[in-house]
């Protein structure tokens, strides 16, 4: 998709910046058999990240969409004012075309999905490195498959998101730092959602909502 910089040194460092365990131990594994990648450090909070990046200046920085109620592609607008040199690289369970131009917009330089297999993370990586801009080949196709979960109510994906975060029991501030859009924005997103499923308020959304589901309507 095009070139930003590329690595210079022998072996490439890299940073995981992820609120999953699994993820970092997962990464470190495999790279353990890529010679030319070393996992120098791992952090679980968009704070703790900033700070070892700050520290050891890695040319490759792996983080999530979302780091607990922090969010990657403000650390990737950091990555790019801070540290310009740092390739920042999101790796994210999230299939979402939109977020993933957002992504890019916000200075990463590769979006790829945790879905695909390691060996395509390897080579993704491996093209990240000569400094090319990457977005995963299967970015969209899992869409149709989970399309079945809006259609009763005819939510959005992005409202579906939102709807995901109220389940948890997330306010407005919280949703909007999670997904990474304005305040606003998840307020127009909520009014939108009750309105669609019919409730008064989020209790009764919840309610509604884990009810079509135990009916095996999906949402």
């Amino acid at each position: 998709m095009g070139t930003r910089g590329a690595v210079r040194r022998e072996t490439c460092q890299i940073v995981v910046v992820d609120e999953g365990p699994l993820a970092h131990l997962a990464l470190r594994a495999f790279l353990r058999q890529a010679p030319a990648f070393t996992v120098a450090a791992s952090a679980m909070t968009g704070a703790e990240g900033r700070r070892i990046i700050s520290r050891l200046m890695p040319e490759i920085v792996i983080c999530e969409t979302r780091i607990g109620d922090d969010c990657g592609l403000e650390l990737c607008r950091w990555i790019g004012l801070e540290h310009p040199g740092v390739m920042p690289v999101v790796l994210t369970s999230v299939d979402d075309v939109n977020l993933a131009r957002a992504a890019l917009d916000a200075g990463a330089h590769a979006y790829l999905l945790k879905s695909s297999p390691l060996e395509d993370l390897l080579f993704h990586l491996e093209r990240v490195a000569e400094g090319q801009v990457i977005v995963d080949d299967r970015l969209g196709r899992s869409a149709a498959g989970r399309g079945g979960h809006r259609t009763r109510f005819g939510l959005s994906p992005r409202e579906h998101e939102v709807l995901e975060e109220i389940i948890l029991g997330l306010d407005n501030r919280a949703i909007a730092g999670r997904l990474c859009i304005a305040h606003e924005t998840v307020k127009t997103h909520v009014k939108s959602i009750l309105r669609k499923i019919g409730a008064r308020d989020r209790a009764h959304a919840i309610a509604v909502v884990l009810g079509d589901a135990r009916t095996g309507s999906g949402w």
